[in-house]
């Protein structure tokens, strides 16, 4: 314990020593573009009208034009296969883009009419916006041909990127399709973007197509694959003089009514507040706030679990912003512990190379366990306050980054606190490490634990063609993370993998990826071997958005003081190249673990799980996800369970903001259906309306399915920017 904390103590002072000899403000610049001057995005003098019906005479005139686009898939850097133009340009108070893609068959163009961040299948124009040049992070704007918006946070992190869709911002689009292809314009608010408040602001631009049913991604600027990412290699635009700046004051009235079987109407009215304190400083505050989520949990197979499952966050105050609160491996901010707030605030924001965020919550109902997430089943007679603090701040000059995390948990007298350092450095884009490096207190009724360390460490190497690394991770018995997720304690793990990639730049074989690991996993205080493992993995890429994986692992668990020695084999795939059904797939065979521990035993165990999603017409769409775990006391002997699980949705979109939802979830085990049915209206973000109904039946000893319970929810809000 004392090399854990001592390295801890290293960390830290590492950290001290960097920051302080960072560059306070300076921009970073894409390394593929360091020696690229920036293009001076033109100030406009007439603002477009955003119809999706493009004026050749002012685009062509007052905006800057972008042709060159290249293949990402299938042929690297190849010229596009259908030409595609692009138009930028300001004024005071918007950035502008539109799109001009051509297309020989316009008839078979996908354009569904969906709910916002709903068209992902489609064909769609994309725009990524790195607006502190930072080469990590970027607000992302999609429009596909009928103009349904999606917008998202690209990360790009360690070597990996995420898009975030929990984002949303108010900002305008409208597309057309006609006989040579489609048009879209964009008007994006600057109120809408955080970017350094500076005279001249330099920013990283990345524009792209998506054609799935040639499987064709075209991008500009071109790019290497030989660097990782796309925002590492954004194209640095300049936007010179004064624009309208994002300090504004947002209202956002809430009200709220749910009926519940046997009881009284419950209305709960709230306000959510933001105030852009500038440009790049947003505080968020929360009175009696709406705290509700419209879409239940998916179902998950949850028989013969060893650890907790993890669930999505789907509550759009934890949702927003939430980006500056990930972290490279020990996730210490997990906001489904936060169950039933009375109130919350945020404040996030970025000056010079220092983002920071401070979230505060007040939860009348908090859990006590990652097992009762889930259900919210908090205690009735308990309060907890949740404090939580991050900060980041970019280093090198080339998209690397040292933060800093405290989360705070005080429940009437008791208190868990945790707090780390992490890190990523990238060096010459093809060398990448990431850390942390946190420990953790916790006093329960004035009884405090000694500082608990928990340490991560990852390094790889990248190429075009091969790339190779370690991680390395321990986790101290008394590490306890109350407002994160942690679900496994008391072991030191180290692994490492080498990766070689072949690019056959076929139309419908873009890349083949094989893929060698091996790692062990030891008890912390003693040599006890807990877990070891050889996978080897083969990835085939048919396009970019198309794939199968296969893996086969070997190696060793122990459990309940045996060893069991298991080989499973794994396959995943997704396809979205048939066009009225896109489907996902995953299924795992192979040596399986009774998780009991007054009978552990090695059975044989089978899981499957395929979703489809119909479309039969543009705005019609027929969701299946189905879930099947079988297991057997012996390969090929006695089942002792077959558990299935059924979840699916239809969905209706009468108009781009109003819609009907039906979903029906079945669970053969437990033999319950649960049905919602939601009517939404979505003006905007923010402004919504909904309408839904929930019930849940069980089936009783005659075979017959009696409802336990229904719910009525209604749900109103409207969004003000003054």
């Amino acid at each position: 314990m004392r090399k854990e904390l001592a390295l801890l103590g290293f960390l830290l002072l590492l950290l001290a020593s960097v920051v302080s000899a960072a560059s306070p403000g300076a921009p970073l610049s894409p390394a593929g573009a360091q020696n690229k001057p920036p293009l001076a995005i033109p100030r406009v003098s007439t603002a477009p009208k955003i119809d999706g019906m493009l004026d050749p005479g002012l685009y062509e005139k007052e905006f800057l034009r972008l042709d060159r686009f290249v293949q990402l898939a299938p042929k690297a850097n190849e010229p596009a296969s259908f030409a595609t133009i692009a138009y930028v340009g300001y004024d005071e108070k918007n950035i502008y883009f539109a799109f001009r893609c051509e297309d020989p068959e316009p008839r078979l163009l996908r354009a569904s009419v969906t709910n916002r961040d709903g068209a992902l299948d489609d064909d769609w124009i994309i725009v990524f916006l790195d607006t502190f040049n930072e080469r990590r992070r970027a607000a992302t704007f999609a429009v596909n041909p009928a103009g349904v918006q999606m917008d998202f946070i690209r990360i790009e992190e360690g070597g990996n990127d995420n898009m975030d869709p929990s984002w949303d911002t108010a900002w305008d689009a409208e597309g057309k399709i006609d006989a040579g292809g489609y048009t879209v314009e964009m008007a994006v608010p600057f109120k809408s973007l955080r970017f350094p408040n500076q005279e001249e602001k330099i920013w990283g631009l990345t524009l792209g197509r998506n054609i799935p049913r040639t499987g064709e991604v075209d991008l500009w600027p071109s790019f290497s694959r030989d660097i990782p990412g796309l925002i590492s290699q954004a194209g640095p635009i300049v936007i010179r003089g004064s624009v309208e700046k994002g300090r504004n004051l947002e209202i956002m009235p809430v009200a709220t009514a749910l009926k519940r079987q046997g009881e009284d109407v419950d209305v709960q009215p709230g306000v959510n507040l933001k105030y852009g304190l500038s440009s790049n400083l947003t505080l968020d505050a929360a009175i009696n706030p709406d705290f509700s989520q419209v879409e239940a949990d998916a179902p998950q197979i949850d028989i013969n679990l060893r650890y907790a499952l993890r669930y999505q966050e789907k509550r759009p105050f934890f949702l927003e912003g939430m980006e500056l609160f990930t972290f490279p491996e020990i996730e210490m901010v997990y906001t489904r512990r936060i169950t039933d707030p009375l109130w919350g605030a945020k404040v996030s924001g970025k000056l010079g190379p220092f983002a920071y965020g401070i979230l505060s919550a007040y939860d009348e109902h908090p859990t006590e366990s990652l097992w009762d997430v889930h259900d919210g089943a908090g205690s009735d007679n308990r309060k907890a306050l949740f404090n939580i603090v991050r900060l980041k701040t970019d280093i090198f000059n080339q998209g690397s980054y040292l933060g800093f995390c405290l989360a705070d948990k005080e429940i009437d007298g008791s208190w868990n606190r945790v707090a780390g350092v992490d890190g990523q450095w990238r060096f010459a884009d093809k060398f990448f490490f990431s850390f942390q490096a946190a420990a953790s207190k916790t006093s329960v009724d004035s009884e405090k634990t000694d500082f608990a360390p928990a340490l991560y460490a990852e390094g790889y190497y990248f190429t075009r063609n091969f790339s190779a690394g370690f991680s390395w991770k321990s986790i101290h018995p008394d590490f306890e993370a109350s407002s994160g997720f942690v679900n496994r304690t008391d072991y030191r793990s180290a692994a490492a993998f080498v990766n070689v990639r072949l690019y056959p730049d076929k139309p419908f074989l873009n890349q083949v990826q094989f893929r060698f690991q091996a790692g062990q996993r030891d008890a912390y205080f003693s040599s006890v071997v807990q877990d070891t493992w050889l996978l080897f993995e083969t990835q085939l890429r048919f396009t970019e958005f198309n794939q199968l994986v296969a893996q086969i692992e070997n190696g060793r668990e122990r459990f309940a003081d045996i060893d069991f020695h298991k080989t499973t084999l794994n396959v995943q795939g997704q396809s979205n190249i048939i066009r009225w059904m896109p489907f996902n797939l995953y299924a795992q065979i192979g040596d399986t673990i009774n998780y009991d521990t007054g009978d552990p035993f090695l059975g044989w165990g089978a899981t499957i799980g395929i979703g489809v999603n119909f479309k039969p017409s543009a705005r019609l769409q027929l969701g299946v996800d189905y879930a099947k775990e079988t297991f057997w006391r012996t390969q090929g002997g006695e089942r002792l369970w077959d558990y299935n699980v059924f979840h699916t949705r239809t969905i209706y979109q009468l108009t781009r903001s109003l819609s009907v939802r039906a979903i029906v979830d079945y669970n053969h085990f437990y033999k319950q259906i649960f049905g919602n049915l939601l009517f939404s209206y979505v003006l905007r973000p923010g402004t919504v309306f909904f309408l839904g109904f929930d019930s849940n039946y069980d089936r009783n000893e005659f075979g017959r399915y009696d409802r336990r319970n229904y719910n009525v929810f209604v749900k109103f809000s409207y969004w003000w920017r003054v």
